[in-house]
C-alpha cells in the first residue's frame, strides 16, 4: 500500500512538471486577452512592414508576446518551437511554416507566457533574433 502511495506521488510530481508554461491564443479569441491586443493586431495589419515582437501584460500578471513577420513573409505562418527559462533569460523560439492560404497582410502569433524571467529573447529556429517593435501602448 505504501509503495502505491509513493508511486502515485511521483507520478503527480512528474505531471505537474510537464505542464506547459506557454500557450498560443487563437486569433478569433483575441478580445479575451485585452483590448490592447486587439488594437495591436489591427495596427499590424495596417502597418504591414512591422516585423518583431511586442509584450503585453494580460490577466493576473501573465504576459502575451505578439510576434509578427512583416508583409515580406505574408505567405508564412508562425508556430512556437520552444520556450526555455533560466534565471537570466526567457527564450521563445518560433518557426516559420508555409501558410495554407494568405489571409493576413502581416502574419503574427499570440504567445501567452506565465512569466518572463530575466531578458526576453525571441528568435527563429536559426537563432536569428526578432527585435522589439517601437509600438507605443
Amino acid at each position: 500500500m505504501r509503495f502505491r502511495l509513493v508511486w502515485l506521488f511521483v507520478i503527480m510530481l512528474l505531471l505537474a512538471g510537464c505542464q506547459s508554461s506557454y500557450w498560443v491564443l487563437e486569433k478569433d479569441r483575441i478580445g479575451e486577452g485585452s483590448s490592447e491586443l486587439e488594437l495591436y493586431a489591427n495596427y499590424l495589419q495596417t502597418h504591414d512592414e512591422v516585423k518583431g515582437y511586442q509584450v503585453f501584460t494580460i490577466s493576473e500578471g501573465k504576459k502575451m508576446v505578439v510576434v509578427s513577420l512583416g508583409s515580406s513573409e505574408k505567405d508564412k505562418k508562425l508556430e512556437v518551437s520552444d520556450v526555455k527559462y533560466s534565471p537570466k533569460e526567457t527564450i521563445v523560439t518560433v518557426k516559420r511554416k508555409p501558410a495554407s492560404e494568405e489571409n493576413e497582410k502581416n502574419p503574427y502569433i499570440l504567445i501567452g507566457l506565465d512569466k518572463i524571467e530575466g531578458n526576453l529573447i525571441v528568435q527563429d529556429e536559426s537563432g536569428d533574433r526578432f527585435e522589439e517593435t517601437d509600438y507605443q501602448q
